[in-house]
């Protein structure tokens, strides 16, 4: 069987630029990665919407295996013991976390269907070769983020302030995700910081998946990705990203273009 990425979320991560990234360059990734993406449309697109929608109704009263198997098997276009086993296959679908605070006018705070989720998946999905993503944020900017799409979905008309006291005191989201990934030892989850990011949120799940830096510095930026930064800035990361030297100078290299950023700005 294939090993599969699933990138399970948060909202609010950098996942629709990710998303837009992998189908801007999904001939470059294609012999190296499946990417089954929600950005795209037909089967793909409707299977998983009809996954995490399941798991959003559900998750309270039990998911049922089949059904969820049924429609992320719509996504693939395949049974999922019929997958190739040539190459890994990457899932992205925030949605699959399950309803977040804000989505909805009647839902609690932080996530109550991450833990049934990640249960659910990993029954579904092969044994010891599915590795769960998630992407954090620092809490302010997740929380303010959150904040402004509850205000423009679903008319919240609280302050900032009574937003943030629905969700638990005290408690930081990447701690959070920390509490759950220690509650499923018997899972593959791994945490990712939207900020660490060279070029694109995510771009670390494509590293996980096997893009090696040759190919990750030819990719194609989302223009709404990275507004803040100049040409220049990006073809100096491309560059960093893409030479034959070791992780530590290029985190170097990386942290000084941080520093210098203005040295980047046009005119």
């Amino acid at each position: 069987m294939a090993t599969f990425h699933v990138h399970i979320g948060l909202p609010k991560t950098g996942s629709t630029s990710f998303q837009k990234a992998l189908h801007l360059n999904a001939e470059t990734l294609l012999p190296q990665v499946s990417v089954i993406n929600r950005m795209c449309f037909g089967p793909q697109r409707q299977g998983l919407l009809r996954a995490h929608g399941y798991i959003r109704q559900n998750y309270t009263s039990g998911v049922d295996l089949p059904t969820l198997t049924q429609h992320l098997e719509t996504a693939l276009d395949m049974p999922l013991s019929q997958v190739p086993d040539d190459r890994p296959v990457l899932i992205t679908d925030e949605g699959l976390s399950g309803p977040h605070p804000g989505q909805f006018k009647s839902h609690p705070g932080f996530f109550p269907a991450l833990s049934c989720a990640l249960d659910a998946l990993a029954a579904i999905l092969p044994r010891g070769k599915t590795v769960f993503h998630i992407v954090v944020r620092d809490h302010d900017g997740w929380v303010k983020s959150l904040y402004n799409q509850a205000v423009k979905q679903t008319g919240y008309t609280q302050s900032l302030e009574a937003f943030e006291y629905t969700l638990p005191n005290g408690c930081d989201i990447t701690d959070h995700i920390s509490a759950v990934q220690s509650d499923h030892p018997d899972k593959d989850i791994r945490i990712h910081r939207m900020e660490a990011a060279q070029l694109f949120p995510g771009e670390q799940i494509i590293k996980a998946c096997g893009i090696d830096a040759e190919t990750l510095a030819k990719f194609k930026i989302p223009q709404s990705v990275n507004k803040s930064w100049s040409k220049g800035m990006l073809h100096a990361m491309r560059v960093i990203n893409g030479a034959d030297i070791d992780d530590k100078t290029k985190n170097i290299l990386r942290n000084e273009i941080a520093r210098n950023s203005e040295t980047f700005l046009e005119e």
